[in-house]
């Protein structure tokens, strides 16, 4: 607590820990941390708001006591908000289809660099030399939706770095790799839409994405652009919201849709 080690931690007080294993995902690659709670029998209740591997495979909780003392040494169940870890997972598997269908309309030359993968949002930023006309920015989004529908497995295993370069596996901007690497496949058994190396977390299937709409493609430097995208819930979110300010306008103006 306040950068000073201590050995508990009461009602109110916000401080880092560190337990021996855990289920949260750390903050890195682009994908935000999940939050959730820790708990006990003795009505420890404890709030985890984020999570940093500031080393290595040290994962660091920080966190705020709702409930009671915990202490060094207390045994705690660890539960993460599943709901966001989910909606997370379907903006990062469609993160990976996004790179695929730039790289088939726009040419291989399009690389990632740099991503947010949100509850909320996605955020891609690859290298191109131009804006997207509107026709490539339709296809792009037409080709995410029938990589969705045709509802491919996602397949996560860990191989070695050289095994996984033989096999064409794709390296993500920001991370950063051993020997041993963790590969997330796209695709059927006899035929592999995706491969790339990443440790965040995914959907089981394409099809639990259930839509993507890209909301915005902008320049944010020489040769490098950026696509913000909604998928899952997000995109409910949108297309409802969007359909509030149509109804709106045409209230207003007092003409049809």
């Amino acid at each position: 607590k306040d950068d000073k080690k201590v050995d508990s931690i009461s009602k109110g007080e916000t401080a880092e820990i560190i337990l021996d294993a855990t289920p949260f995902y750390a903050e890195s690659g682009g994908q935000v941390a999940d939050i959730g709670t820790l708990s006990n029998n003795d009505n420890v209740q404890i709030t985890v708001s984020e999570v940093s591997k500031p080393i290595g495979n040290l994962f660091v909780h920080t966190v705020t006591v709702d409930n009671g003392i915990f202490k060094t040494g207390d045994i705690l169940t660890a539960t993460i908000n599943t709901c966001k870890r989910n909606q997370i997972a379907r903006h990062h598997t469609a993160t990976h289809l996004l790179q695929k269908a730039l790289r088939t309309v726009l040419g291989t030359h399009v690389a990632q660099a740099g991503s947010l993968v949100s509850e909320d949002i996605l955020r891609f930023d690859f290298s191109h030399f131009k804006a997207l006309t509107k026709d490539e920015l339709v296809l792009v989004e037409k080709t995410v939706n029938s990589s969705i529908r045709k509802n491919f497995k996602v397949s996560i295993e860990e191989m070695s770095i050289d095994n996984a370069r033989q096999k064409g596996a794709t390296a993500l901007f920001g991370e950063k790799y051993g020997e041993t690497v963790r590969t997330v496949t796209v695709g059927t058994d006899a035929e592999t839409y995706s491969m790339e190396l990443c440790g965040g977390t995914h959907v089981k299937r394409t099809g639990d994405i259930g839509a993507f709409k890209i909301i915005s493609e902008t320049s944010i430097g020489s040769g490098v652009r950026r696509i913000e995208a909604v998928a899952g819930r997000s995109a409910d979110k949108y297309f409802n919201e969007l359909e509030q300010q149509i109804e709106n306008i045409t209230g207003k103006l007092k003409v049809s849709k």
